[in-house]
């Protein structure tokens, strides 16, 4: 496999790197910062190459979609099972805070996703201040929250 035919194909595509900073518009600057920019060196290349070589391109799915398995599910430090009650208290914290910022928050809770924190709390926080009619920046609804959560 020729190095420029890679390269070719994945322009024609619309693939190339730079139109990662497009999808990603909407996450933070530092996540952004991280990304790697530019062409991609002959090591990433090969890399690239040598993985689809021994595993092959069965899976069928979008770089996205595989991004974000390994990110939200598959890494190994991804922590399973409930919210705790001091990481309720912490998220309504950080929610007044920074407002949908997942990823800022999830910054907070090592081995949770922004996703599993965001989940969180469209399915249990919102729903909550549905049932009590209530605006989720209030802060009678907040107080009641807290009052419920603590043991």
């Amino acid at each position: 496999m020729e190095m420029d035919h890679v390269r070719g194909n994945s322009m024609r595509n619309g693939h190339h790197h730079g139109s990662a900073a497009v999808q990603l518009q909407s996450e933070d600057q530092e996540e952004l910062e991280e990304l790697r920019r530019g062409p991609w060196t002959v090591e990433e290349d090969f890399a690239l190459i040598n993985y689809i070589t021994h595993h092959g391109e069965g899976l069928k799915r979008t770089g996205k979609s595989c991004r974000l398995r390994w990110l939200n599910y598959l890494r190994p430090d991804v922590r399973r099972g409930n919210i705790t009650l001091e990481e309720q208290l912490l998220i309504l914290e950080l929610h007044s805070r920074w407002g949908n910022r997942w990823s800022k928050i999830a910054q907070h809770f090592p081995g949770r996703t922004d996703n599993e924190i965001k989940n969180y709390w469209r399915t249990r926080v919102q729903k909550h201040a549905k049932q009590l009619k209530c605006d989720v920046n209030n802060k009678q609804f907040k107080d009641t929250m807290r009052y419920l959560w603590m043991p």
